[in-house]
């Protein structure tokens, strides 16, 4: 396994989440002889809600790949990887969906304990909006 195939080691474990409005819990294991890694969340609240994600690093070029499934019936296919400024992100190849938007799941402020985590869209995938912040503290 390529020091890549580490670069989401960061979001193992057992996690508390709180968001505006809600929060929930994320489970998320390395599997399948160490080379996947598998996301359970789960949202308590009046939006209840649970999904699951299966990410692996491709070891040719280094690029993340995820696929995202959930009780609402979304489906979201996903490619990315660390970036320059310390944080990784997740986008959609192109826009997506209804909303026509390029989508993107974007992993910042990092430590041993927390992260924080942030879903944005944008029409041309240089604009970005803020949709949704998590704040990740670890079990």
């Amino acid at each position: 396994m390529t020091a890549a195939a580490h670069g989401l080691d960061f979001w193992i474990g057992d996690w508390d989440l709180t968001w505006d409005g809600g929060g929930g819990r994320n489970t998320i294991t390395r599997e399948l002889d160490g080379h996947v890694l598998i996301e359970r969340f789960v949202a308590g609240g009046e939006d209840a809600f649970s999904g699951m994600s299966v990410s692996v690093e491709d070891p040719s070029s280094g690029i993340w790949r995820q696929t995202w499934v959930d009780s609402a019936g979304s489906y979201w296919a996903f490619v990315g990887g660390p970036q320059r400024d310390g944080t990784f992100v997740f986008s959609t190849a192109g826009p997506v969906d209804a909303e026509h938007m390029v989508k993107r799941m974007v992993f910042s402020n990092v430590s041993t304990d927390s992260l924080d985590w942030r879903w944005e869209f944008s029409p041309d995938s240089v604009h970005w909006q803020q949709r949704w912040a998590i704040k990740y503290q670890r079990r």
